[in-house]
């Protein structure tokens, strides 16, 4: 049989594997072949073959990290020979588990057709605390409180970060509060972004960057800081819009309409009240020119200063005062 994963990268490959364990619990002398490097459609061929000769064979097939480099015409022939080996698969003499997390929709309707295909989308909004609120309940985490809420807070859409700390919380005893949830999450970047979001929302890009370096030496990566600017500047670019729309809006109605968390919206909103069109557009292409700046080879650390520098100086123009630290 073959089944394909896309959707998020996490949770395409977190179902792969549980997909290989499902396997081996049911037929313990299965051998699974991971291919890596080299991967292409003759190792596919290959390691088929050998299968045939020695036993049921189960491949792992991780497109995503084989050809993160490129090389669009092996992928393809890979594809290729497991659509060659369709009635081997199909009859179970060999077994085939491929992650490609970014697949385009024709990618998805060839694997439609040589195999199964399970789409894993990224949980968003209120979405994210429904998948948080599972994943704790299928840990067999005892909560009081909105924990999930408070760990998409503390984590926002990093969902290994979130799946790495529920167990964690797993190990407790005991019911696991909201303020429990949040002394055991060992998490300064999350912490930290609210503080960050305040002082480029005043405009103080000294203490900005003061905040975003003392994250860089405590050993936070810079694209885990960036992740949670880019999630606390677009809550507050979502409430600025809200604002925009209707100036007296207030937080339980932002809470309705936005599916967010109480605390982070009622911030957001203070910060965002002000803002006008422009800054907004401003804010947003900023941040998400930066975050692509980080994720496209540049120097990740002062991709984040420049980004916090420029929102800082953004925000300051929008109150109409000098910005601190120029």
């Amino acid at each position: 049989m073959l089944r394909v994963f896309a959707g998020d990268p996490f949770l395409a490959r977190r179902a792969a594997l549980g997909a290989i364990a499902e396997l081996r619990a049911v037929d313990a002398s299965l051998e699974v072949v991971r291919l890596d490097e080299g991967l292409s459609g003759r190792s596919v061929q290959e390691a088929l073959g050998q299968g045939g000769l020695f036993g049921r064979v189960a491949l792992f097939l991780d497109l995503d990290e084989a050809f993160a480099a490129g090389g669009a015409e092996e992928r393809a022939a890979v594809v290729d020979a497991l659509a060659a080996a369709q009635a081997d698969l199909a009859a179970g003499r060999a077994e085939a588990v491929v992650v490609e997390a970014g697949a385009t929709p024709a990618r998805q309707r060839r694997w439609r057709e040589i195999g199964t295909l399970q789409v894993l989308p990224t949980p968003r909004f209120a979405n994210l605390r429904r998948w948080v609120a599972q994943e704790l309940e299928v840990a067999g985490v005892t909560v009081r409180g909105d924990v999930a809420g408070t760990l998409v807070d503390l984590f926002g859409e990093d969902l290994p970060g979130i799946a790495g700390e529920v167990g964690k919380l797993a190990l407790l005893d005991g019911a696991v509060t909201p303020e429990r949830a949040q002394e055991v999450a060992h998490r300064p970047a999350a912490r930290s972004a609210f503080d960050l979001t305040d002082a480029i929302a005043a405009g103080d890009a000294a203490k900005g960057l003061v905040i975003a370096r003392g994250l860089l030496e405590l050993g936070e990566a810079p694209v885990r800081v960036m992740a949670a600017l880019t999630w606390q500047i677009d809550l507050v670019a979502r409430c600025a819009a809200l604002v925009l729309r209707d100036p007296g809006v207030g937080a339980d109605e932002a809470v309705s309409a936005l599916k967010t968390a109480p605390y982070p919206t009622k911030r957001a909103l203070g910060v965002a009240r002000g803002i006008d069109e422009a800054t907004l557009d401003a804010l947003v292409s900023r941040t998400v020119a930066a975050d692509l700046a980080m994720k496209t080879g540049r120097d990740a650390a002062w991709a984040l200063e420049s980004v916090v520098l420029d929102l800082a100086r953004t925000f300051a123009r929008t109150r109409g005062h000098t910005p601190k630290g120029r």
